[in-house]
């Protein structure tokens, strides 16, 4: 039988070599940003556990890791620098500031027009629809740095504490952590004041955030 512990740390090496950290790749596969952490690899006796399948599937869809590939990662036959393994990928990008500008969503919310750039990551999400925005803006920090990079889930359903971006046709976009109740609003990055959500507005988009970079 393979050691959980030998589970963990080929998952963990293969996130590093894409900049992941563990509650990063959780949050890129769609899973509960704690899914991965240490503290949650060992039962309460000090045991390791195994990774559940199901997210274990779903983690090594992000990091473009075949079940073989992972399995060669274990026995430590794997090449990290070969091409099959660090093929880039790339996601379109926009500076944060452009999302107020027409015409760079279409009807469904997702990216559209010119303005749009590949960037090259070294990372894939399972949805096509992923995007990434460049911070342009030294008005969140310290939280979010001038210059980082959003990587944003538009198929993803925000849930309140996530991070997320709020979309408005000529308005300069929100950032910052969704709250359900008592309404639904987002608390900004920065100093900013607690910004509803409106529910009912047309062209208004609610996108999740499921990695921060840079």
């Amino acid at each position: 039988m393979i050691p959980a512990e030998r589970i963990w740390h080929a998952l963990d090496t293969l996130a590093q070599e894409r900049g992941l950290t563990p509650s990063g790749l959780a949050r890129a596969a769609g899973l509960d940003a704690t899914t991965f952490n240490p503290s949650r690899r060992y039962t309460g006796n000090g045991v390791w556990r195994w990774p559940a399948l199901p997210s274990l599937l779903r983690a090594l869809d992000v990091l473009r890791v075949s079940l073989g590939q992972f399995e060669a990662h274990l026995w430590g036959h794997a090449q990290p620098e070969g091409p099959a393994l660090q093929a880039p990928c790339f996601m379109r990008s926009l500076p944060l500031s452009w999302l107020d500008q027409e015409g760079v969503l279409d009807r469904a919310g997702l990216p559209a027009g010119g303005l749009w750039e590949q960037e090259e990551t070294f990372f894939s999400l399972p949805s096509s629809s992923a995007y990434m925005l460049q911070v342009d803006t030294e008005g969140m920090e310290p939280t979010l740095r001038l210059g980082c990079s959003l990587v944003v889930q538009p198929a993803l359903h925000p849930r309140g504490a996530d991070r997320v971006v709020l979309i408005r046709p000529g308005q300069a976009p929100v950032v910052g952590i969704l709250q359900e109740k008592p309404v639904l609003a987002i608390q900004p990055f920065g100093r900013s004041a607690l910004q509803p959500v409106p529910t009912a507005a047309a062209g208004v988009w609610l996108h999740r955030i499921v990695l921060i970079s840079g």
